[in-house]
């Protein structure tokens, strides 16, 4: 089992539907974590951290160094009906800021836990017989998973090691695609090999 840190911080900027934030250690290092949750009348972000480590690293301190948002919103258009497609409930805090606010605008969201899990926040649904069905499918889910999504479902691509989160190093580089900044949701067609 896993335990997650919920952390709470005053940010000015309220990030978009599928981005993210990292946090800056100078001299150190440079971590990128998904946004948990915003609340904009307050101008409080939340995020939700599983490592100890960057836990006891923020500990204590009164200011954090925040690069963000970063990477690129997803496209809010195609909105009605909306799937989440979820390994197990830690993979689901990735897509949950996006589902909020989709559903915030008015769209019916769904999700499948491949582990079979509930999240409690969104109606769960047993299988998926027609991804057609949905207008938008956002997926969490390890990398061995992504070949068994939908071409057209918006993966999370959290496997890959970010560095500097403006796609200048291109140590994320994935097939030719940067997710720090193209992503993090990329289009499973642009990630598996179709032949």
């Amino acid at each position: 089992m896993f335990e997650i840190n919920r952390v709470s911080v005053k940010y000015p900027f309220k990030p978009r539907a599928g981005q993210y934030i990292s946090i800056i250690f100078p001299k150190e290092l440079e971590i990128p974590l998904t946004v948990g949750d915003y609340d904009e009348e307050n101008k409080v972000l939340t995020l939700f951290i599983e490592s100890q480590k960057l836990i006891a690293m923020i500990q204590g301190k009164k200011k954090l160094l925040i690069k963000g948002p970063l990477g690129k919103p997803i496209n809010l258009d195609r909105t009605g009906n909306v799937l989440g497609i979820i390994r197990n409930r830690k993979n689901y805090l990735d897509l949950r800021y996006a589902l909020k606010v989709l559903s915030e605008r008015g769209s019916k969201v769904n999700i499948y836990c491949l582990e079979k899990c509930d999240v409690g926040e969104f109606k769960t649904v047993e299988n998926v017989n027609d991804s057609k069905e949905y207008d938008l499918i956002l997926a969490s889910v390890p990398e061995s998973d992504v070949k068994n999504l939908p071409l057209n479902a918006l993966v999370y691509v959290r496997w890959v090691k970010m560095n500097c989160n403006l796609g200048v190093c291109g140590e994320c580089n994935y097939n030719g695609i940067l997710p720090c900044v193209e992503g993090p949701f990329v289009e499973v067609r642009e990630l598996v090999d179709q032949r």
